[in-house]
């Protein structure tokens, strides 16, 4: 529980360190490397109020670190918490919640599929947000940070949900990035 809040102050270290160099690299770590210590926090826990509590600690460790480094440089530590709070907000909300689907994908039957699909999907929304205009939009994302999102979403369908569920998670995950990028491309 407490070894997740380190790693994540540790990843969020790193990425406050990225913040400054080339934007790609940055694109590229930015959430993805948040992501998969929640599959590994939410896969990896004892119970669901550890997987909740552990992916809680997993995702605000980021925003600490993040935090800390603004004693260093106080001018410009909102640009790297997002635009607004809101969407730091949201994206809590969403790491938080792909740490706990992905503790019930050890559910033997359909919802264990649902749940992997769920965690797919939620990670293709978080990368979809970063191509797409808005508030999270990175230029320079496409194409190489979309494979590495591809890339992910296919890793985490594989281990997450069990061979003969794989089909039914992928839908799922497909659904909800496409009713993402329908909503952020028509704004409905």
């Amino acid at each position: 529980m407490v070894l997740s809040l380190f790693v994540g102050m540790l990843l969020g270290g790193v990425g406050a360190l990225l913040a400054h160099g080339p934007g790609l690299p940055y694109a590229v770590y930015n959430s993805y490397a948040y992501i998969l210590l929640l599959v590994v926090v939410g896969r990896t826990a004892a119970g669901f109020g550890w997987a909740a509590l552990s992916g809680m600690l997993a995702a605000f460790g980021p925003l600490l670190s993040v935090l800390a480094a603004t004693v260093f440089e106080p001018e410009d530590w909102f640009i790297r918490l997002g635009d607004d709070v809101a969407t730091m907000n949201l994206t809590l909300v969403n790491l938080v919640t792909i740490g706990l689907l992905c503790y019930l994908t050890k559910r033997p039957d359909r919802w264990g599929a649902l749940a992997a699909g769920g965690a797919v999907g939620l990670a293709l929304c978080e990368g979809t947000d970063k191509m797409m205009p808005g508030p999270e939009h990175i230029p320079g994302f496409w194409p190489w940070g979309a494979a590495v999102m591809l890339t992910l979403a296919a890793g985490m369908l594989i281990s997450l949900a069990r061979r003969r569920d794989r089909i039914c998670s992928a839908l799922i995950a497909l659904a909800l990035g496409a009713f993402h990028f329908v909503f952020l491309t028509t704004g409905i």
